[in-house]
């Protein structure tokens, strides 16, 4: 039996079982390859020998991680669900994905992390709970700077108007405002229609092509799956059955392309739970952040500034590493994970090794190219 190592999710009730989709595109292809696997929710890459997931391991050994390297192993031990396609067919399927995932991803990530409305109301409670206090007072916010910075990246912004501020002054002067702040600020006020932003227009297009390929056929290639067919269904899940408050893909969805919608829906009956086995412990994690903050702030004097010349962000980062610290000490004091002096306390239960970090959390926007 397979162990899929996936990335949990704050959406099983609606049947799905990672807010990647890439994990869950991996959970399809076991699924209707017919192969027996495991599901293990995890919030860490350290199972991964090259940092990635989905990781898929044998017995005791991780044999691939990563969507197409997933796929390829599957291959090799007889769950190849490209194995009726013909060169031409399979040329196809690698355009399309590309596609998909070059596409889809941004106006998915637009959708949770740049809307407001719904960012403040759905998604950050959600992965609140998934990840439980105290990472829930750091890893929504920083998933959602992470996207902002891709998608800057790529020229798309929380408004049309939106370009990235040039004056040094004013972009220092926000960064010293407490998170906390801008976060209670946003939560209150009034949030805008973005269902005309131009990243929904480029979403349409990739859309109709994936509409227009698979016509009115069971799958996009005949009436047996492919690995386009997980794909598309790991991205379209995720569109269409969360609910959130500005549903602008799930009605373009719905509405425009019907055959698509159905399409989700038919792998989505298939998507039985599945089995799954322990999950990691996240109390570690805790220490794994504390420490990575020291590591960051020692790392400094490997590239210290000239003698004449002062750190800006020296206090900033100072108290970082002290608020990582003093989370991480006081929570495990609370909870009894760390004895005081002069008092007695019962033992603390065994950690799991496996351990938790923002960095780990954040890979999931990494570049699908694996």
């Amino acid at each position: 039996m397979y162990s899929l190592y996936s990335w949990g999710s704050p959406f099983t009730a609606e049947g799905l079982y990672s807010f990647d989709p890439s994990c869950i595109s991996i959970q399809a292809y076991l699924q209707l390859s017919k192969a027996e696997w495991q599901l293990h929710n995890v919030s860490s890459t350290s199972v991964s020998p090259n940092n990635c997931l989905p990781a898929l391991t044998c017995g005791q050994a991780v044999v691939e991680s990563g969507f197409w390297r997933i796929v390829e192993f599957l291959k090799s031990e007889g769950y190849d669900l490209n194995a009726g396609l013909d060169e031409e067919q399979l040329a196809q399927s690698t355009a399309y994905i590309s596609m998909v995932q070059d596409c889809l991803v941004d106006a998915l990530l637009f959708s949770w992390y740049l809307v407001s409305e719904n960012f403040v109301e759905a998604i950050r409670p959600r992965l609140a709970k998934l990840f439980g206090f105290p990472l829930s007072l750091f890893i929504p916010t920083q998933l959602r700077d992470h996207a902002e910075s891709r998608l800057g990246a790529r020229g798309i912004y929380s408004k049309v108007a939106d370009v990235p501020d040039s004056n040094a002054d004013s972009a220092s002067l926000r960064s010293k405002i407490p998170r906390i702040y801008l976060l209670a600020k946003e939560g209150f006020k009034s949030h805008e229609d973005k269902s005309s932003h131009p990243v929904y227009a480029q979403a349409k297009k990739c859309l109709a092509a994936l509409s227009k390929k698979l016509d009115k056929k069971v799958y996009f290639f005949g009436s047996k799956p492919t690995a386009l067919d997980t794909v598309v269904y790991g991205y379209l899940s995720l569109i269409l059955y969360p609910d959130l408050p500005q549903s602008t893909l799930k009605a373009m969805v719905v509405q425009d392309f019907p055959n698509l919608s159905e399409f989700c829906d038919r792998i989505h009956a298939q998507m039985e739970a599945p089995s799954t086995g322990p999950e990691q412990n996240w109390a570690v994690g805790i220490g794994s952040m504390a420490k990575q903050s020291v590591l960051r702030f020692t790392s400094l004097w490997s590239y210290s500034l000239p003698s004449s010349q002062e750190d800006p962000e020296l206090a900033s980062k100072i108290m970082s590493v002290a608020g990582a610290l003093g989370v991480f000490f006081g929570y495990a004091i609370f909870k009894g994970l760390v004895p005081i002096p002069g008092l007695r306390s019962k033992p603390a239960a065994t950690l799991t090794p496996q351990v938790i970090s923002t960095g780990d959390i954040l890979s999931v926007f990494k570049d699908r190219s694996t």
